[in-house]
């Protein structure tokens, strides 16, 4: 019988993984010598001695190829992009606009595209952003970057998720925040967690800034915060002074269409959303948004004009082309029943191999199910995992403090229906030689 995984402890690495990963990447990389290494390492920046992320992990593991049934990475499907269409709207945008598409953009990003935006926001939530409410970055992650680089001293926290986006964890850290985990339930985030998780980041010494939450379809664990809990997160954050940053990368992927009152709408006055296309048009063009009060959306400009100066004019001529011909919102149904049909699919192949070893929760939108495999380290799990011919990514790095863990995110997206049974015999076969 299906059950709903609850969040729980977790181990500290993915080292296993990692390396399993890079051998299989090998063949793609030239590494440096070894006489190189030792010459630069203690030269490196601090941040940088730490070897490989667990970000990068996955990032390689996705790409390892073979007869891996590969569960790892969070990749959108490009087999469900229309080739013809984007190639057609780049060559338009290419020909009618060469001095904006071929030219460096505002660190705002184009004022036009900016405008479809603001209508995009307004498409699903009750609020407008204003004029100067709104900026244009190379995906959800630039926008993480821009907020640190805006909001963030040396030390400050930076209240998370536990569990949450281990990308997110790696770009505040990379900024010299603090994460400070909060509290989650098979329902999600508990609001009043908000409150203990400030409390001790002040207890040791860091000044909390911001509360980084996914409330749709979260990564990793595929859960929807439900509106009366977004509520009090608001209600919460404006009382104690922090900036709520709303991550909406799955927002548009709920399979039945639905949409709940983001936090944004609910808090503008506290909140920066963070978008990113790169889940539902492309990845390879890095597009996407923040929004929220124009005096941290201003900083995050001027920051950007110290990273990567401005996001790409092309990627922003062929969304924005992409959204006012109507194609944006006639992708997203097809987008939807695609990967709702590859949830279904996964459901039932965990039904039929893990339904008396282990419990996931079931996804109403997204990408991904979190799994529990009681008893088991999924650290350890994953290398037998990968032995057997299948991959995920173990829970630890999930947890932005370090606890044990029995549990692991399962990514539905790109893998066929036609490979699920199989991956999930595979899976149970590793759990039965970890046990």
């Amino acid at each position: 019988m299906r059950r709903i995984a609850h969040a729980g402890p977790v181990s500290p690495t993915m080292r296993a993984m990692t390396e399993t990963s890079h051998t299989a990447s090998a063949s793609a990389r030239t590494a440096p010598t070894e006489a190189a290494h030792d010459a630069w390492f203690d030269r490196l920046a601090a941040r940088a001695q730490a070897g490989p992320s667990e970000l990068s992990a996955v990032l390689a593991m996705a790409s390892a190829g073979g007869d891996l049934v590969d569960f790892s990475g969070g990749f959108p499907d490009p087999g469900l992009y229309d080739t013809q269409l984007l190639g057609e709207t780049a060559a338009k945008a290419i020909e009618s606009r060469p001095e904006v598409a071929l030219q460096y953009a505002p660190n705002y990003g184009l004022a036009s595209l900016r405008e479809v935006l603001r209508a995009e926001v307004s498409r699903t939530q009750a609020v407008v952003p204003g004029p100067d409410d709104l900026i244009v970055t190379s995906g959800g992650v630039d926008a993480l970057t821009l907020i640190c680089k805006a909001m963030l001293n040396p030390g400050d926290a930076v209240l998370v998720e536990a569990p949450s986006y281990l990308g997110a964890f790696s770009v505040f850290r990379s900024h010299d925040g603090v994460c400070v985990s909060m509290e989650n339930d098979a329902h999600g985030l508990i609001p009043a967690s908000i409150e203990t998780a400030y409390a001790q980041a002040r207890a040791q010494g860091a000044e909390p800034k911001v509360v980084y939450v996914i409330p749709d379809f979260q990564n990793p664990s595929g859960l929807r915060l439900d509106r009366e809990r977004r509520r009090e997160v608001v209600e919460i954050s404006r009382r104690l002074g922090l900036l709520v940053l709303e991550d909406v990368a799955y927002r548009d992927l709920a399979f039945d269409g639905s949409y709940v009152d983001s936090l944004y709408e609910l808090g503008p006055d506290v909140t920066v959303q963070v978008g990113t296309f790169s889940k539902t048009f492309t990845p390879g063009t890095r597009m996407g948004w923040a929004a929220g009060p124009a005096t941290v959306i201003d900083a995050m400009a001027q920051a950007k004009t110290n990273t990567d100066q401005c996001a790409g004019a092309l990627g922003q001529t062929i969304l924005e082309a992409h959204i006012t011909e109507g194609h944006y919102a006639a992708s997203l149904p097809v987008l939807r029943s695609a990967y709702a049909a590859r949830c279904q699919g996964l459901m039932d192949a965990l039904d039929g191999a893990l339904s008396s070893s282990a419990a996931w929760t079931v996804p109403a939108g997204g990408f991904f199910t979190w799994v529990d495999v009681p008893g088991v380290d999924t650290k350890a799990l994953a290398a037998l995992a990968i032995e057997e011919g299948v991959a995920f990514v173990p829970g630890a790095p999930f947890f932005a403090d370090g606890r044990a863990t029995s549990q692991l995110r399962m990514s539905f997206s790109r893998t066929p229906v036609s490979r699920m049974a199989e991956g999930a015999a595979r899976l149970a076969r590793a759990i039965e030689r970890v046990r």
